[in-house]
């Protein structure tokens, strides 16, 4: 199954096939628009021009290079691309379609190591540092997400509460969650991992620690252009739903590097922190917490 634009190829696919004819400057072009789909589809050709480097008649030659018509018709292709990812049925079927025949495992590796090379650029340094100020000066940080998110929102606060920092993990939604909002306050920063959806339950976290007066981080791929003007930082990471790796590998290494980031901002006092763990550990455990993997020896030749 393939849905495509006006009844040929996918934009992802047009950009695949015509790699090796675009210039250097019509290359940045599609990068951005495959990196940047959400900023991208609300940008005019003057503002897509500047967000990458060209000219408005570099972004008009790009999209005759991939057969569209002109800039509206490439805008149409990009927006229909940001549609299909909403479907997770068809996200599941372009995935296995992307695998075709090569072995599953080999073409994760691949496409997470891709996804890796990308992040430096999409991400950026300055919205990550931006990010660990908000959460160094917070009281306490609150983690929220929904779904498989949820998960990223646990190991995250799992972590950073080994470093000793008060962190807490929500993932209620409905009615429940406005028992969690309850306990939102001032002192507290909240980070939210939210992939691809804007659910009810996020627009009303983010409102209710607006007026609590609370700093609010998102990472997401595809709510920056939506949520930007009513969150502290966005971080943005790269699309996912084309390739084999899923919507949350790049939130799990955005969520890793910002707890190590903290942990590096206070080595003493994460190193303490973790060695008081596993002292409580030992406690609950006795002597023979773990099986003596080396051998009776010690592993001793």
């Amino acid at each position: 199954m393939k849905t495509t634009n006006g009844g040929g190829e996918s934009f992802r696919d047009r950009v695949t096939a015509s790699a090796g004819r675009l210039s250097p400057r019509e290359r940045a072009v599609t990068d951005f628009l495959l990196n940047r789909p959400s900023e991208a589809v609300t940008a005019s050709a003057a503002e897509l021009a500047s967000l990458t480097g060209t000219s408005d008649a570099t972004v008009v030659r790009t999209a005759r290079s991939l057969g569209y018509g002109g800039f509206r018709e490439l805008k149409r292709a990009v927006l229909e691309m940001l549609t299909e990812r909403r479907d997770p049925a068809l996200v599941l079927d372009r995935r296995l379609e992307h695998i075709g025949g090569a072995r599953v495992f080999d073409q994760v590796l691949a496409d997470g190591a891709d996804m890796l090379r990308r992040m430096p650029e999409v991400v950026g340094a300055a919205a990550v540092e931006q990010a660990v100020g908000v959460l160094a000066e917070a009281d306490r940080t609150v983690a929220y997400g929904i779904g498989p998110a949820a998960a990223t929102a646990r190991y995250f606060a799992t972590e950073l509460t080994r470093l000793g920092r008060r962190c807490t993990e929500i993932e209620a939604t409905g009615f429940r969650l406005a028992d969690d909002l309850l306990g939102v306050g001032g002192g507290d920063a909240v980070l939210v991992f939210a992939p691809l959806r804007l659910f009810r339950e996020i627009e009303v976290l983010i409102a209710h620690a607006r007026e609590e007066g609370a700093p609010v981080v998102v990472v997401t791929e595809a709510l920056g252009p939506a949520l930007r003007d009513r969150v502290d930082v966005v971080i943005t990471t790269p699309p996912s739903t084309a390739e084999a790796v899923g919507e949350n590998f790049a939130g799990w290494v955005v969520a890793h590097s910002l707890v190590m980031e903290l942990a590096a901002r206070d080595r003493t006092g994460s190193v303490a922190a973790r060695q008081r763990l596993n002292r409580l550990r030992g406690e609950i455990s006795g002597p023979d917490m773990d099986t003596d993997v080396l051998g009776a020896d010690g592993g001793g030749t």
